[in-house]
């Protein structure tokens, strides 16, 4: 379980890589074929420059100038500048699609006539008698079409280039186009001088009625308002000074009524009080008061200390007491007659002040329309100036634009004047031929791409890996009239001559350094190392169609085993078509179909062969009904006894797509070996028979891929090449070494 999991996060890291290869690889098979096609597209791009036109180019190349000389001063700016716009690349861009425009176009076609000019449409000599000249827009269209602008990056030269067939034709339409520009420059700024000189004349008309209206209207206001003898300033100034007296008389006459007011609220409250408890100083300060206050006083202390000596019905404190009545009437006539002179000095403050209040408010409404009269007074006279200053800026900018009217300057220069070309420049065979062989290249690439995808088969490790089958190895191509010394490990000798290879189901036996037997000890090997613990012994070796080589793997892989040492027993379980007995020379007579029958025992089927530690158990007389027959408890007794007696038991069955014999023996064994053909095996097959082994349980040892051919590295077996080194056995053949002694190879490198 590690294993498999180590394995596929191994895959899972390399997939960029083994995609890589995996392109690699297709490419390198098909790589005449690529060849092929980038030689043709080469080829074709090379017929095709010839059938072409030689196509020649002029250059012209101008200059944008954005400080013209100026005769008339750097001061004088002109109307038709381009402004702040010059330095812009949206300008540059503009100028550079109004040189190839329509209306430079065709000025050009009316100065040289080219919509009446046969050469120019490339009219043969034989048409030209009924041929009819153009309008001057289609020969500007196709003018437009032969004529390219570019510009210099992080300049402001342009280059215009004229294509045509004939050299002084092109020479000529490059130096027309940039003459033409100029001249529509110069007719451009000079009819937008004339323009802003007609607008600047109807402006100033305007503006000099504009200005005599406002002069006289500030004269008629001056006029209804008298202002000619007093200024608005000097008025406004006086109307203020009245406003600041009025205001502070008017604040004086506030405080003296609110102190009046107050003297006579004294007043009040005093006469209503006790004399002797009031503390107003108006009361204290009057004479007369005050003395009928201390009068007061006085009685009231003879009045307590007649009370003191006679009591309060003594005739002398009556008459004491009638004293105090009339000095209190006395003193309460002398404050009301205060009271009154008070009452007399507030009413007359209120005029007083009721009257301040009304100048001030008649002052402040003079100077509010002042105010007014100032606001109409500087409208007017602002207008009077504006419009005055305006007339004068227009008046002077007119008579710049009158000056520069006259003066001839163009913004745009020429810097070199296209000359007659001597190469042409199209068609570029280099370029042709280069693009022609990439296309071919591409094509090539994504042919072969292609074929490889519509190739179902089975060929490399990789394929097999991707359907997530281990592979235990690889069993070359045998090929039966090989040379013995070239491909079985003879060493080559002069003269050597192609002979016819007996048996090839015992190959492995007859050529043991051979690649065929290393790489199935390299097998023999992986099966070891995967379950050293717990060792597989009993495996059937099936395949997902017919004609895969699988029983000439089972009787090879059986004969490795055999070479290690160890008791192996190869059982033919194709009981439709068996062949393992026409292998090793036996009859037909008994087998496992007489076992199952019970007309022999295993013992007396099995039969002994050349191959030392190797023993055969052929498939019997075939029945009418072999699957019936693997599907019996004798079958399995028969394979739970024979794997107790051999160290391996390997089982040849049918093909998984073709009868359901090796998917009714796969769970009955250790494990299942999948033959792969890399000339018929397909992707679909494969997972097919991967299928049914899933469906009954059946444990995948792993897959061997079969007729591999080992000299091509393009395959992608470059890890099993070294097999094919004639130099490898030569050395054990001069030491009398045996197949066996190079039988194991590492697990990593199958």
């Amino acid at each position: 379980m590690s294993t498999d999991n180590n394995t596929a996060l191994t895959g899972t890291a390399n997939a960029p890589s083994t995609q890589l290869y995996d392109y690699t690889r297709v490419l390198w098979k098909r790589k005449w074929l690529i060849l092929l096609i980038a030689v043709l597209g080469v080829g074709a791009a090379y017929a095709w420059t010839r059938t072409q036109p030689r196509i020649y180019q002029a250059d012209c190349t101008l200059e944008y100038d954005p400080d013209p000389p100026k005769p008339l001063g750097r001061d004088l700016d002109d109307a038709a500048a381009p402004g702040m716009w010059w330095e812009t690349r949206e300008y540059f861009a503009t100028q550079n699609k109004i040189i190839s425009s329509r209306a430079v176009a065709e000025k050009v076609v009316r100065k040289l006539s080219l919509h009446e000019n046969p050469d120019f449409w490339n009219v043969p000599a034989d048409q030209r008698a009924s041929w009819k000249r153009t309008s001057v827009t289609d020969a500007a269209q196709r003018l437009q079409g032969l004529v390219t602008v570019m510009q210099e990056r992080d300049t402001r030269l342009v280059h215009v280039m004229a294509r045509d067939k004939n050299p002084d034709r092109a020479m000529l339409l490059a130096n027309s186009i940039a003459d033409a520009y100029i001249e529509k420059t110069m007719e451009d700024r000079l009819g937008a001088t004339t323009g802003a000189l007609e607008w600047l004349g109807k402006q100033l008309d305007s503006l000099k009625r504009q200005l005599e209206q406002s002069e006289l209207a500030l004269h008629e206001f001056s006029e209804q308002h008298q202002n000619l003898a007093v200024s608005l300033e000097d008025q406004q100034n006086i109307v203020a000074g009245n406003i600041q007296q009025l205001s502070r008389a008017l604040t004086d006459s506030k405080t003296r009524r609110i102190a009046m007011s107050a003297r006579l609220d004294e007043l009040r409250a005093a006469n209503v009080a006790d004399p002797l408890q009031v503390q107003s100083g108006v009361i204290l300060t009057n004479v007369t008061v005050s003395a009928m206050r201390e009068r007061y006083r006085q009685l009231l202390i003879e009045r307590d200390a007649l009370i003191v000596h006679y009591g309060d019905a003594h005739p002398r404190i009556i008459a004491v007491n009638a004293q105090i009545e009339t000095v209190m009437r006395a003193l309460r006539a002398e404050i009301d007659g205060l009271i009154g002179a008070a009452q007399s000095d507030v009413t007359e403050a209120q005029a007083i002040e009721k009257g301040l209040t009304a100048a001030l408010d008649q002052a402040n409404r003079v100077g509010l329309e002042l105010n007014l009269q100032e606001i109409s007074h500087r409208r007017l006279q602002r207008e009077r100036d504006n419009t005055s200053k305006l007339y004068g800026t227009l008046l002077e900018r007119t008579a710049q634009t009158d000056l520069t009217r006259a003066l001839q300057v163009a913004y745009v220069r020429v810097i070199d004047r296209a000359l007659a070309p001597t190469g042409a420049v199209s068609p570029r065979v280099n370029t042709a031929l280069l693009i022609g062989g990439l296309l071919g290249l591409v094509l090539g690439v994504a042919l072969a791409i292609t074929l490889d995808q519509l190739d179902r088969v089975i060929r490399t490790v990789e394929d097999a890996e991707a359907l997530g089958i281990t592979v235990l190895g690889v069993i070359p191509h045998i090929d039966q009239s090989a040379s013995l010394s070239a491909n079985y490990g003879r060493k080559k000798r002069r003269g050597d001559r192609p002979e016819q290879l007996g048996n090839r189901d015992l190959i492995v036996h007859s050529y043991p350094k051979s690649s065929v037997a290393e790489c199935c000890r390299t097998i023999r090997t992986n099966i070891t190392f995967m379950s050293a613990d717990r060792p597989r012994k009993t495996l059937v070796v099936t395949s997902a169609s017919p004609r895969e080589g699988k029983t000439t793997v089972s009787i090879s892989l059986a004969i490795s085993l055999a070479q290690s040492g160890k008791r192996i027993l190869i059982v033919d379980t194709d009981l439709r078509k068996p062949r393992i007995h026409r292998s090793f020379g036996k009859p037909l007579t008994r087998g496992v179909t007489t076992i199952l029958v019970g007309e022999h025992t295993a013992k007396e089927a099995i039969q002994d062969t050349d191959i030392p530690g190797l023993s055969v158990l052929a498939s019997g007389p075939i029945p009418p009904n072999p699957s019936e027959l693997l599907h019996t408890e004798p079958f399995k007794q028969l394979i739970a006894d024979l794997a107790k007696s051999y160290d391996h038991v390997i089982l040849d069955s049918p093909p998984l797509a073709v009868v359901t014999d090796a998917a009714i023996i796969a769970p009955q064994v250790d494990g299942t070996i999948l033959i792969i053909h890399t000339q018929r095996t397909t992707r679909e097959g494969m997972r097919s028979a991967l299928r049914q082994l899933r469906d009954v349980s059946g444990h995948l040892v792993g897959g061997v891929l079969n007729e591999v051919d080992l000299s091509a590295h393009r395959n992608g077996y470059s890890s099993y090449y070294y097999y094919r080194d004639d130099t490898y056995y030569q050395a054990d053949n001069e030491d009398g070494g045996d197949g066996g002694s190079r039988s194991s190879r590492p697990v990593a490198q199958a």
